[in-house]
């Protein structure tokens, strides 16, 4: 599945008032996204933050995989958990293929961040020691090979989309809204992809298999995130 993308006005952080400052009532994007959003209740609960929520991918695409709104959230331990909702459900041939992807995703996750890191600078003496005046200069020690680095990538992530192609595919029941909800799974390396059709549109969640097996996933109108739109409407 796609990356996320970070669209303007969108922040990271805890607490439903600083997501409704952050969309601020006048992404039309997002007022073009109604109908109801999944997301963990109480996280805290789960020992879990909020830490970022975006509308990512294109209205108008064919896929229906490829508008998306996420919610990512944070253990105290560094976990991650996310909460996806398409816009509109998968048909049926395609979910094996979108539920091995968000979990080869969930999985890949690490690996783009190491990938990403950029090289260790020289060491702290040897920068001292630049920086001296008069001083002889020291050479910078050789830092890892990008190369050796990426085909180290490429190799990981053709094993670990290899895994998750091998492992079972499930299906069950999973818990949205207090309702045992159809949903189709797949686990591999102790990380868990949920795909289940609800409040008429899909929602895909990931995370650790115990975590994802314990949160309680609810579903809650759009609006509660458009500034104003409860006041307007008489809500609190």
């Amino acid at each position: 599945m796609d990356e996320i993308e970070q669209q303007p006005g969108a922040t990271g952080g805890s607490g439903r008032d600083a997501s409704r400052r952050a969309w601020n009532g006048d992404d039309a994007r997002l007022a073009q996204f109604s109908g109801l959003l999944g997301e963990v209740h109480d996280p805290l609960t789960w020992g879990l933050d909020l830490e970022d929520e975006s509308l990512t991918g294109h209205a108008g695409s064919d896929d229906p995989t490829s508008e998306r709104f996420v919610r990512a959230y944070r253990s105290f331990t560094g976990e991650a958990l996310e909460v996806e909702t398409l816009r509109v459900r998968v048909p049926d041939d395609d979910v094996e293929d979108v539920v091995r992807a968000a979990c080869s995703g969930a999985l890949a996750a690490p690996l783009h961040a190491d990938i990403a890191a950029p090289v260790e600078p020289a060491g702290s003496d040897a920068a001292d020691a630049a920086d001296t005046p008069d001083a002889p200069t020291a050479s910078a020690a050789p830092g890892p090979d990008f190369a050796d680095s990426f085909q180290d990538y490429r190799s990981a992530m053709r094993a670990l989309v290899a895994e998750v192609d091998e492992a079972s595919l499930t299906t069950g029941t999973f818990l949205v809204d207090g309702e045992d909800t159809d949903c189709v799974r797949v686990t591999a390396r102790e990380t868990s992809a949920v795909y289940v059709a609800a409040a008429d549109r899909a929602l895909v969640v990931t995370g650790p298999a115990d975590l994802v097996d314990r949160v309680e996933v609810v579903t809650r109108p759009v609006d509660a995130l458009l500034s104003g739109r409860r006041r307007a409407d008489g809500g609190a």
